[in-house]
């Protein structure tokens, strides 16, 4: 027994004394175009996000791309010009007053000319359903062991039905005081008031969906105030979110290997080899909110 536990320990030492640090060194690849436009009919100015793809492991915000030339046509002939004018990478267009960016199933193309390559994507702008009301319960908050605290914990929900006769695709987004919940598992995302696959047409939206603005861990205090807007997205802008959400929160003991989301904008050169990545969409977004009292 004792010959076997000095085996044991000698068997150990041995391992231990042979790790070496090894440092991997990745490709980091071409740097390339990134496009953020999601744009919507709210009043105001809109804006697209251009900036140009860093190293993997490069923890400073990616550079602005600027110089470059952005418009957006709808089919109508309408043209939008967005101009980068703090040349900062934040191209934008001002609205005249009552003007606005979406018309309601038109469809527009999105341009971008940079470093003498053209790039293009396209959206279909739908209609928004408009939020009859935004609420909140209260509940007991449960202390160690059970208890309860006396303190109450704050959630809300809010009242909307969806648009009827066509298949609808919303991305709800919450904040809370004014700040995004940006959380990639808290995104939420319907299809016709219910999960992918609808089935409620024209009807009230879901509970889980409309008590889904207020994550379970993150309760509501007097004081607070939580804002939603309902934003119209294409069915494809719907697919794109649902990777972006599995790749970002893909982790764990079952976690697949990882993979590039989808683009919709292309370089029209299709023998170019500088490629984009980004999406493109644009669509209507009703908005309401309420303060806890």
């Amino acid at each position: 027994m004792k010959n076997n536990l000095v085996l044991l320990i000698l068997f150990v030492i041995f391992f231990t004394s042979c790790e070496k640090v090894i440092v991997v060194k990745l490709d980091e690849g071409a740097t390339q175009l990134a496009i953020d436009a999601f744009l919507n009919n709210k009043q105001g100015a809109q804006k697209i996000r251009l900036t140009k793809t860093s190293g993997y492991f490069n923890n400073a915000p990616s550079p602005a791309a600027t110089g470059a030339s952005v418009k957006i046509t709808d089919n109508e002939g309408r043209v939008y010009n967005f101009t980068d004018v703090n040349n900062n990478g934040d191209y934008v267009w001002t609205p005249f007053p009552g003007d606005t960016l979406v018309r309601y199933f038109n469809s527009y193309t999105l341009s971008v000319t940079y470093s003498g390559e053209e790039f293009q994507g396209s959206s279909i702008a739908y209609p928004s359903p408009f939020i009859d009301s935004v609420r909140y319960t209260t509940k007991q908050e449960s202390g160690s062991g059970g208890s309860t605290t006396g303190e109450q914990e704050y959630f809300a929900s809010f009242f909307a039905y969806d648009i009827s006769g066509i298949t609808n695709f919303y991305w709800i987004k919450t904040y809370k005081n004014g700040l995004f919940y940006s959380n990639p598992g808290n995104m939420n995302l319907s299809q016709d008031g219910a999960f992918a696959g609808g089935g409620s047409d024209g009807f009230l939206f879901i509970r889980p969906i409309r008590e889904a603005i207020t994550p379970r861990d993150k309760p509501l205090v007097i004081g607070d105030s939580i804002n939603v807007d309902i934003y119209a997205i294409t069915p494809e802008t719907f697919f794109y979110l649902n990777e972006v959400r599995q790749q970002t929160t893909n982790g764990g003991l079952f976690a697949t290997p990882p993979a590039n989301v989808s683009c919709n904008i292309k370089n029209v050169n299709p023998n170019s080899i500088t490629k984009v990545v980004g999406w493109f969409n644009i669509g209507a977004l009703s908005s309401n909110g309420i303060k806890v009292k």
